[in-house]
């Protein structure tokens, strides 16, 4: 008798359970998204293994001396999913088959909840697809990364738009029948307004290149009248590739200034108010040119990685390591990316960028993320972070150039040495 109890605990220990961190509703969750393409079964299948799963006792999944078994009568989870006997036993042995339970019913098909020897109960025992969890969570990893790069393509998509739109706007005024410029009117009118047409990343991707083709030739169209005409362009890269030198203006990786923009001191950021002039002739200037941050221009590009988190230059290292030099677009790119990490949504993303710029707002998600990691009073949400400052900017008083100076100057102390100013 003490012999049978032994193997009795021994087989109970044996089970398998849930893993560490995976609810039982967290298994039903992914069953529903993802066992359709995990196991390769039909929606009206996948309803019956969840109606089975729910008609367990949720404590069995994770309790080592007992399996999940269901002993509802057949009929009766018939009943319930509206189809007959018959299909339900298609379904059932149909699930057996390609593992994901074990048919444990007496020989006339009888169910039960009584305990037998060993611990075994009489129905449809689910221990099975315990063992086949890694499969569904290896699927949900990959949606989830897919969802992640369609969030940051998307956003990258809207950061390029914004850019053509301000170049736009600027040729507009100073060479409105230039070539280069019909045709990037033509693109931008025939591009969707919205990104739910793009079903694949792919499909994304290329529409992102498009995008930069436009702007580049757009470029160079300004850059070639800027030689022709011995005036030196006001667009060029905000991050040189000599010195290295951020410059944030009033028009994002633009210097120029649309007629309608006050001009902008570096001091305190409380002249920095919209230029609206809605009672007059004249054209407000679209939001996305209204209350932008003053330009720090005395911080390197090298500068702001060293101040950026370990996190945001892992995100730099992926961003720029196509041409090796740290641009103003790797910036972006790294600021998108790392959206998800902080919990940011894309909606606040949207409005610092329509209000600062990319740029500006890119450097902002920079500061935002390095100061999580102070001793003393640390950014513990960084999208309400984001909003609050987006705030200061639509009001004027956002001082970008203070705010990177002071985390310099916390990284320099923190560090212990100068590499942070070299």
């Amino acid at each position: 008798m003490i012999i049978s109890d032994a193997n009795t605990a021994t087989s109970r220990v044996s089970r398998p359970v849930l893993p560490d961190g995976l609810s039982f509703n967290h298994l039903v969750e992914l069953i529903e998204r993802h066992a359709c393409i995990a196991f390769g079964i039909g929606f009206a299948r996948r309803e019956a293994l969840l109606r089975m799963m729910r008609s367990t006792a949720v404590k069995d999944w994770t309790d080592p001396g007992r399996d999940p078994v269901c002993f509802r009568a057949q009929q009766d989870l018939a009943a319930e999913l509206g189809i007959t006997d018959r299909a339900l036993r298609a379904h059932e042995r149909q699930l057996e088959a390609i593992g994901l339970l074990k048919i444990d019913t007496a020989a006339d098909g009888h169910r039960s909840g009584v305990e037998l020897a060993g611990g075994r109960r009489l129905g449809l025992n689910l221990a099975p697809l315990i063992g086949r969890i890694a499969e569904l969570m290896d699927i949900d990893a990959l949606r989830r990364a897919e969802g992640r790069r369609f969030q940051s393509l998307r956003l990258e998509c809207s950061a390029l738009k914004r850019d053509l739109r301000r170049r736009i706007e600027e040729m507009l005024e100073t060479d409105p029948k230039h070539p280069a410029l019909t045709e990037a009117l033509r693109s931008y009118a025939g591009w969707p307004r919205r990104y739910a047409s793009f079903r694949t990343i792919a499909g994304l991707e290329a529409h992102l290149q498009e995008i930069q083709r436009v702007c580049d030739r757009l470029s160079e169209a300004r850059a070639c009248r800027a030689e022709s005409s011995g005036v030196a362009e006001a667009g060029v890269p905000a991050i040189q590739k000599t010195i290295l030198k951020i410059s944030v203006s009033s028009g994002g990786s633009s210097a120029r200034r649309l007629p309608e923009a006050r001009p902008r001191t570096m001091s305190g950021l409380a002249e920095n108010a919209p230029a609206a002039k809605s009672r007059t002739g004249r054209r407000a200037p679209p939001p996305e040119t209204r209350c932008r941050p003053a330009a720090p221009e005395t911080f390197s590009a090298d500068q702001l990685y060293r101040m950026a988190s370990d996190d945001m230059r892992f995100c730099l290292d992926i961003a720029h390591r196509g041409d090796g030099v740290l641009t103003e677009r790797a910036f972006i790119r790294a600021a998108l990316a790392i959206l998800p990490d902080l919990g940011i949504h894309p909606s606040a993303w949207e409005e610092a960028a329509e209000t600062m710029g990319n740029l500006a707002a890119a450097l902002v998600v920079l500061i935002v993320d390095a100061n999580r990691f102070r001793a003393v009073n640390p950014v513990r949400k960084p999208g309400a972070m984001l909003r609050v400052l987006t705030r200061s900017a639509q009001r004027g008083q956002l001082n970008l150039q203070g705010s990177l100076t002071a985390l310099r100057r916390w990284k320099l102390d923190r560090d212990g040495g100068p590499t942070v100013v070299a």
